[in-house]
Order: C-alpha cells, then structure tokens, then sequence
C-alpha cells in the first residue's frame, strides 16, 4: 500500500472514534480520559489528545497514534493494523489494497491474523452446513423449535458441525492447510503421527467473537445426547482464545452497552439469544464460569451499571448472590438483579410469555443490589419467628455495611425497622460497628494489594522518562527539538547551522530522522511522524514532548536554547551519557553495547584531554 494512502487514512480517521469504540471516555480539559485498556487500573490514566490524533497512559506508557492502538490491542502487524482502521472508520480501499490482493500479504501476516482468517473460513462453513444442507437440517428444526428465526441464526453466524469430518479438506481446497496453523487453531485435535482429528462433531456451533467481532473460537452444543461426551465443547485456549477475557456477545452489545452505560450478565448463549430476540441488545455471558476479574474490568470500560439475570429458581439466586459478591469488591459498579419469577430462565420465559413481555418484566424489576439481598435473605425462613428474625437483621446489616451509598443505607434501616417494629437507633448502632469492621479487613486488603502491585510494577521507558529530573542540558534540547518539529522556520535555522548537533545520541536522531519527514511532508504532525519513526524508544520521546505544554515560541527562546547547548559544557554532558549507557550495558551483560560505549567513551576522554592541554 503506497504511503499515500495510508496517510490518507490516517488523516480521515478520528482516533477518538476508534478509540471509543473499545474504551469508555470522558473529557477533563482537552483530553478525554478512560480505564486503561492494556492494564487494570482504578482511576483512568489512559488519555487521548484529541487534536495531536494519539494516545497515552500515564500508569503503563503505552503511546501512539490510531494505527499503534489497533496494533497494540488486537494484536496486529502495521498493514493489518492500516487496513483495520479502513474498516472501523467505513473508509472503501481499492480492491488491490486488500490484504487478500496484496503481494507477499501470505508470507507477513501475522500467526494471529493466520487463525483469525482459520476461524473466520470454519464459522463460514458450519453456518452454511447449518442453514443450506440436509446435513443441518436436524440441527436447525432443533434451533427453529427453540423459538430461534432464521434471521436471529444469520445475526449470530449460529452453525452446524456435522459428523463426518469435512473441515480439513475444506481447508485444503481454499489453500488454508498449513499442518502447524491447523495443529495451533483448536480446531482438531492430533492423532498418532501427524494425522488430525476434528474437534467438533454433531454440535451446533456457536462463535465466539473477541471485541472487534473477529471470531476467536466456537462453543459447541451437542445435538444428540450422550452421557459419555460433554453437552457443550469450547475451543482450547491459545494465542487467540482466553476463556477469562472474552464475554459471548460483547462484540454486538458494546455499542449498546456503552450507549445506555447498563449491561446484563446472563448465565448462557441461549439466554443472551432470547434477550436479543426480545430487543435487549446489552446482554453478555462468560464462558460457562464465574465472571473473572478481567471480563470485569471490560465490562468496567463500557458500563456504569450491571444487572445479573440468571435463573429464577434456588440454585439461580444462589448463582447470582455468588457473582454479586465477586464482582462488587472489584468493581465500581452500580449493581443489581433481575429475579425471574416461577423457576424460570430468560429463554424459558420468552417462550412462555412472549419477547416483549419479557422485556418489559426485565427493564421494569432491575433491583438494586441491597433489594435483592431483602428477597434472597428471606428465602427458607420464617419471619415470625424471632430466631429467624434476628438472623435474617444480621444478614441483611452486613450487606448494608458494605454499602458506601449512605442514602441507600438509610432506606434499608427504615424498612427493617418499619417492617419488625425496631427502634431505627438500635440498628444504626449495630451498623456502625460492623462498618467499622469492614472498613478494618478493606484496609488490610487494600494494604495487601498494594504490596502485591508493587512487586508487579514494570516501569516503562516513557515512565522513566518522566519520572527523570532532566539537566538543563537537556532540557534545552527538549524545548529546542520541540520547537523545530512544529516551526519550520526553527528547523531550517538549524539545519543551516554547520557546526550544531544536539548532545544526547536520541535527540540527534529525531532531528536527523525530521530531515527526511521534512522531505516527504510540508507540515509536521505528530501522529504521522510517529509512523516515520520505527524505534520504540524514539516514538515515546515525541509522545513525552507532546505532553509538554511549552507556551508560544519566540525568538530569544530558540537563541537562548541554542547557545546553552552549543556552549554549556557539552562534551562533559556527553561523557555523563556515555557511562550512563556503559553501567546499563554491563547491568545487562550486553557485551555488543559495552563495547560501542566503551569506544565512545574512551573517543571522548581523548577529546576533553586535548581541550586541556590546549587551554
């Protein structure tokens, strides 16, 4: 793809829209800040400048412009990340731009986008065997009389893998069969020598989609019962396939998600199926386990509430009072439920009584999370009794003294003391103290947790960076470098100036590097020169420089700058960086670097001492 048109599609594109579309953000300033998406966190450090088109967090370091983001989060190449762009962004490439046309796309895509493509061509197959074959046809009267259309099948991708083994030679036949991509995909699994065997059979397949809708495994449901094989068959985890981070259905129900900032976490796919087909577009489930800490946190991006709505009988409840208890201590979730009534699940009732009576029953009982502790603490007790009194009041205070809502609280202790005659100080009382209690095990917890993040802790080169009291040595340069990327007219003065070079090896670089950006393009932009930069350190340089905030640039400034660099003791700043990277090499055991560093230094020595006997 000629660079022209990836400038093209830098230059159409909004990084706050792609952006957006997998981080939930928020303006403060001139920025709009979120959770950064590489790393769980608590308060949002990840920030994008809107204006200068790229991204920074300020805990982790991560930095770059739209085409980094998409690499760094879905894991792909630069021409895959360029051409994913395209797509999120509705830009139409010229059909030989495609990574399907491209010469040499074969040999330099990525083992990833090898799977994805692996995985795309078998959901492909199993939705076509389902819906366009005598093969599928049980399996799709089995989904129709489950109460599925044939447009809700299509929405879903949903799929038949029969029992005769038939992806192999598909694959073969579309000139996917390299052994080892097939062997790494999941999709088979290896018999003696080097044969393989399909992984599914007689299941209707069910994608599972990581955030970007790409699909990344299947779950398989078996269609004929037997007791010696398990009803539902997912992928193995791999390199695509995390069963902790991915959530069925997050792909379609973010958009919605984040519109409304609500989710509902249901127990199984066909639930979330029934809630679509009832118009609920924010349902997701897990992977058939607990909801773990990182499919929270990715829900935490897009959200601000989240409602539970699992099966209505006992075990769903006690499911649900589970899963409430996970999530709350790791999230700021506003929380609550959905308690379906007569034993029933959320596909049972959308067959019973109809998808839009299912939706009104669910948008019209979102309980909070201290109302449906109320209800799930009553369940097997009599409260006339005043043993079961007494324990049902001390269950229900130590869930309000969890709570930090301290008008939610107050509602709670009204109603216990209206409904069982209560003198409302006595409970205020005994509140207090299990607050205390709880506020005494959180501090211990907190303490704890820092302690183990601390032992985590990787700084990264930008955090160095700006961590670092830098000389003023160095802060002429930053301020002069600064300067001659945004004015030109700075950058060609210096350019013109025969004996000038900055005293840090970096900064020389970039202003080489600008020599031929400059020749290229007739104004500076940073998201752009961030792509003309192929060293990573280098690029968290201009990152760190355009976090800067260096006023408006004048005259004296530039003269000021470049007579402190060209006069201020250089050749002692350039011995101080010089050891500086000679101890870092002999700390890595770099032997290549210690003796690059230890040749310069020796150069430089020889040069200062020549400058003494000079004087």
């Amino acid at each position: 793809m000629p660079t022209d048109v990836i400038d093209q599609i830098r230059s159409d594109v909004n990084i706050l829209d792609i952006v957006g579309q997998y981080v939930q953000l928020h303006r403060s300033g001139s920025n709009w800040f979120g959770l950064c998406p590489f790393h769980t966190e608590k308060t949002g450090s990840f920030s994008v400048n809107e204006p200068k088109q790229f991204f920074h967090c300020f805990s982790c370091g991560r930095g770059g412009n739209v085409f980094k983001f998409l690499m760094e989060i879905e894991d792909l190449t630069f021409p895959e990340a360029v051409y994913r762009t395209a797509e999120l962004a509705g830009i139409e490439l010229d059909a030989k731009y495609l990574p399907q046309n491209a010469a040499g796309a074969e040999d330099t895509q990525s083992e990833t986008g090898k799977l994805k493509r692996l995985y795309a061509q078998a959901g492909q197959l199993y939705h076509h065997i389902l819906v366009n074959t005598k093969l599928g046809q049980p399996a799709l009267d089995h989904l129709h009389e489950r109460g599925l259309s044939d447009e809700l099948i299509a929405e879903f991708q949903l799929g038949y893998a029969p029992q005769a083994e038939i992806l192999q030679a598909f694959f073969h036949e579309k000139k996917l069969d390299d052994y080892q991509t097939l062997r790494k995909s999941g999709l088979f699994s290896e018999r003696e020598g080097e044969d393989l065997a399909e992984r599914f059979n007689d299941r209707i397949m069910f994608p599972i989609r990581d955030q970007t809708g790409s699909i990344i495994a299947f779950s398989g449901r078996l269609l004929t019962p037997d007791k010696k094989l398990p009803k539902y068959l997912n992928s193995p985890e791999g390199i695509l396939f995390n069963k902790r981070k991915v959530l069925f259905n997050f792909d379609k129900a973010k958009k919605t998600i984040r519109h409304e900032s609500k989710v509902y976490l249901f127990e199984g796919f066909m639930d979330v199926l029934a809630a679509w087909r009832a118009g609920i577009k924010n349902g997701v489930a897990s992977m058939g386990t607990s909801l773990t800490s990182e499919q929270i946190y990715l829900l935490e991006q897009t959200a601000s509430k989240l409602y539970i709505c699992y099966d209505g009988d006992l075990p769903g409840r006690k499911a649900t009072k589970r899963a409430l208890e996970l999530i709350a201590p790791l999230s700021k979730f506003d929380l609550g439920a959905i308690l379906l009534p007569e034993k029933l699940d959320p596909d049972e009732y959308v067959r019973k009584y109809g998808p839009e009576n299912f939706k009104d029953f669910v948008t019209s009982h979102e309980r909070t999370e201290l109302e449906f502790y109320l209800e799930y603490f009553r369940v097997g007790r009599n409260l006339e009794t005043e043993s079961d009194q007494l324990a049902y009041i001390t269950d229900v205070l130590e869930k309000v003294a969890q709570v930090k809502d301290p008008l939610a609280r107050d509602l709670t202790l009204n109603r216990l003391a209206k409904e069982f005659e209560l003198d409302k100080n006595n409970l205020t009382s005994q509140l207090q103290a299990l607050m205390q209690q709880v506020q005494s095990e959180q501090l211990k917890q907190d303490q704890a947790n820092s302690l183990k993040r601390s032992d985590k802790v990787v700084y990264s080169t930008q955090q160095r960076q700006e961590k670092k009291r830098y000389s003023p040595a160095e802060q002429a340069e930053r301020l002069l470098l600064y300067r001659l990327l945004h004015e030109h007219d700075v950058f060609l003065r210096i350019k013109g100036l025969a004996d000038f070079s900055f005293i840090h090896e970096e900064y020389e670089t970039i202003f080489l590097l600008a020599d031929g950006y400059f020749d290229r393009y007739s104004e500076y932009e940073s998201a752009s020169f961030l792509d003309f930069l192929k060293d990573e350190h280098l690029r968290q340089i201009i990152i760190s420089l355009e976090l800067g905030d260096y006023g408006e640039v004048n005259e004296q400034e530039i003269s000021d700058c470049l007579a402190f660099i060209m006069q201020h003791s250089p050749l002692e700043e350039q011995i101080k960086v010089v050891k500086t990277k000679l101890e870092q090499a002999k700390r890595l055991g770099d032997a290549k670097a210690i003796m690059e560093q230890t040749t310069k230094l020796i150069e430089l020595l020889k040069k200062k001492q020549t400058e003494k006997s000079i004087i």
